[in-house]
């Protein structure tokens, strides 16, 4: 060979072997490199003042098992709602009408019934199921129309009397709505009872005094007894009041607080008694208890404690039962009906 070729033949090799020695180093060769293995961090113990909840694996529910109260770490300083067992799967929705559960009301009319809507784009129309899903009809609301319905909650009329089913179509997802809102308001009976559509309805409509927002819940006081709008922020909300007043005007709604949560508000409730106030989100649930004499504001003023989160795709949707107790429904087909029993509801 002549002395040009034997030059590229060397250069060649050389960069080969250079080749050879950054792959062995960053890899598996003697003085290698190697990442450290992952280190699993374990899980947090989640305290109360009074139990420890204990590490649990993570499993769906199925309508004989009982889910996991708490599956990821979560920091030291949370405060964990002490009242509440772990997740129970009762039923499954038997309707496939349906598909998109984005609100759900325990009736007080007729206990053991949970009322429901579809979301965006559906009909004005309500459902209604037992606790274990089997369908007792879909029911008309007259005069209503649904444009983004996103909640639903029972509550009295603004003297503190009856009992009724309070729907919000209070959705806004892309700024469309100039900070206009209405609720539709129809007695809570007995499915029974009903035809195919309830016989009237009453409408409200609300204004945000600052703007535009995105909700996807609300509730009920029957203690001093108004509506509240709860928004959907990334890490905060703003909880709105407006009365329960029927008026054809439009009533701006009041700010009382803005929460810091960490996460987004899709669904709340008050208890019957009204001294429980939930608040769901996709993987979380706050709840507040209320104290003698305090107002909403002032309930949302203290920490919430975490209670346990159901295991859902899509969750919009939770309620309180009379005992206390909650029930959550995912949007989807045949979705399953879960609980979460209150420890002290036998008393």
């Amino acid at each position: 060979m002549n002395r040009p070729t034997l030059v590229l033949i060397g250069i060649a090799a050389t960069v080969i072997a250079l080749s050879f020695a950054i792959r062995s180093n960053t890899f598996d060769g003697p003085g290698a490199q190697t990442p450290p293995p992952e280190q699993t961090q374990p899980p947090t113990t989640l305290m109360t003042t009074t139990t420890t909840a204990p590490e649990q694996t993570l499993q769906q529910p199925t309508s004989t098992s009982v889910a996991p109260a708490f599956t990821l770490p979560l920091p030291e300083d949370v405060v964990i709602c002490d009242l509440y067992t772990q997740i129970a799967t009762t039923g499954t929705v038997e309707t496939a009408s349906l598909v998109e559960a984005s609100g759900l009301a325990a009736s007080r009319a007729s206990p053991g019934v949970l009322w429901s809507h579809n979301d965006s784009r559906g009909t004005p129309t309500l459902y209604a199921f037992t606790d274990q899903g089997v369908h007792l009809g879909s029911f008309d609301v007259p005069d209503a129309f649904a444009f983004d319905w996103e909640d639903i909650s029972n509550g009295p009329d603004s003297s503190g009397e009856g009992t009724y089913l309070y729907i919000g179509d209070i959705g806004d997802n892309f700024g469309i709505r100039s900070g206009r809102i209405s609720v539709y308001r129809v007695e809570d009976a007995d499915p029974s009872t009903l035809g195919n559509s309830f016989a009237t309805s009453v409408r409200f409509e609300y204004s945000y005094p600052n703007g535009t927002f995105n909700a996807e819940a609300l509730f009920i006081d029957p203690v001093e007894p108004a509506l509240y709008i709860v928004t959907k922020d990334r890490d905060s909300a703003t909880v709105f009041r407006g009365s329960l007043r029927i008026s054809t005007e439009v009533e701006e709604l009041v700010a009382v607080e803005v929460v810091q949560l960490g996460g987004e508000v899709t669904a709340a409730d008050m208890s019957f008694d009204g001294t429980a106030l939930v608040f769901r989100g996709y993987e979380t649930v706050w709840m507040w208890h209320r104290i003698t004499g305090e107002s909403v504001a002032d309930m949302l003023a203290n920490r919430p404690c975490l209670a346990p989160p159901p295991f859902e795709i899509q969750g919009e949707s939770i309620t309180f039962d009379a005992s206390g107790s909650y029930w959550t429904v995912s949007e989807g087909s045949h979705s399953a009906i879960q609980s979460v029993e209150r420890l002290d509801s036998a008393g």
